[in-house]
This record gives C-alpha cells, sequence and structure tokens, in this order.
C-alpha cells in the first residue's frame, strides 16, 4: 500500500490497527512518499492519494473530501498578530508546499496573495507543513480535519475558501478488486474514512 505520510498517520495506520484485530495474518507493506507509485503496473495493491488518477484499468473511489483553510497556532497569532487581508501576508511568516509536491501551486493563500509574506519553509509533505505550522512557526493551508484535531489552530479569514478541496482517493487495479486480502483493507480503509 502507498500513501502520503500525513493520511497514513491519520486514517491508513488506524484502520491497519482495526483491521489486525479482526485479521492478525494480513501484513501491511506500507510506503508513504509523495512520489506516486503506479498501481496500473504494480508497484502498489491500493493507494490513498490526493490526486485522483486517470487511467482506464484502475478503480478509484472517493474517500474524503475538505475544505482547506489557512491556520496559526494561538501563540503564533499572539506574537504575530493576525495577516490582514489586502496586505499579501505583509510581515507573516509562512509555509508551503516545495514545487511540484501537490498538483496547485500558486502565488495565493486563502485567496491571498503571498507576496509580502517571509517563506520560512517549504515542505514536502502534509505531516511536516502540519507539523510546522502545529509548532506556531509559521501560517499554511490545511484541511480541515487536521484543524478540527488540533485546538491550538486558529483558522484564518474562515469565509475565504481555496478553490479545490483536499480530497483522498482510494486506487487500486481492477484485477486485484476480487482478492480477498485486498477486499479486507479497502473495507478497513472506507471506514476508517468515514469514521
Amino acid at each position: 500500500m502507498t500513501t502520503t505520510d500525513a493520511l497514513a498517520v491519520d486514517f491508513v495506520v488506524p484502520a491497519i490497527e482495526h483491521l489486525r484485530a479482526s485479521h492478525p495474518e494480513v501484513r501491511v507493506i506500507l510506503s508513504t512518499t509523495t512520489r506516486l507509485l503506479d498501481v496500473a503496473r504494480r508497484e502498489a495493491d491500493i493507494a490513498v492519494r490526493t490526486l485522483r488518477p486517470e487511467q482506464p484499468d484502475l478503480i478509484v473511489r472517493k474517500l474524503g473530501c475538505w475544505e482547506v483553510g489557512l491556520y496559526a497556532t494561538r501563540g503564533y497569532l499572539e506574537k504575530h498578530g493576525e495577516p490582514q487581508p489586502g496586505q499579501g501576508l505583509s510581515n507573516h511568516d509562512i509555509a508551503l508546499y516545495q514545487q511540484g509536491v501537490t498538483g496547485r501551486q500558486d502565488d495565493t493563500l486563502a485567496g491571498e496573495s503571498r507576496a509580502h509574506g517571509r517563506v520560512v519553509a517549504e515542505l514536502d509533505s502534509s505531516l511536516m507543513l502540519a507539523t510546522f505550522v502545529r509548532a506556531g512557526l509559521a501560517i499554511g493551508e490545511l484541511p480541515e480535519y487536521v484543524a478540527r484535531r488540533d485546538r491550538a489552530l486558529v483558522r484564518l479569514w474562515p469565509e475565504r475558501r481555496r478553490a479545490k478541496p483536499y480530497e483522498a482517493w482510494l486506487v487500486l487495479h481492477q484485477d486485484l478488486a476480487r482478492t480477498a486480502r485486498v477486499r479486507v483493507v479497502v473495507e478497513a480503509l472506507t471506514s476508517a474514512f468515514a469514521d
């Protein structure tokens, strides 16, 4: 199985925990990477991705969809104040994904230009971006489910929404859909995301 580190921590590992309680003989080989392993070429049996693949021989199912917002910790806001809309995040520290990590890369955060913000970190994973923001080191865009789990995070400008939400997709090759070992893992994943 392959997924990102954030989805592994937040959803996949809890699914495996539940799965192991009912099927202790199932062994999971988990690769957490931002590199997209090719399910069509059998580099992985199952993938949980944030980008929907387009290959026709794959079964693709949406597991979740969350709004993305701009977040900071209360400590960050006490130290730096809240950014003002229309000022390009002037005098604020921001954390971003490295170029090419996501399908979306532009010069805005929550629809606000980041032209005057200080980019203090470029990170290659959702887990590291969330960790950086949670540490109070910067402002960053996070999926709302992350913030719901952390009371220290404050959403800035909640009326602003990123055009493209954060999505999670289950991907498997159609030849494996009826395989018992794959089917029980898919059921556990589906349940974890539904919860």
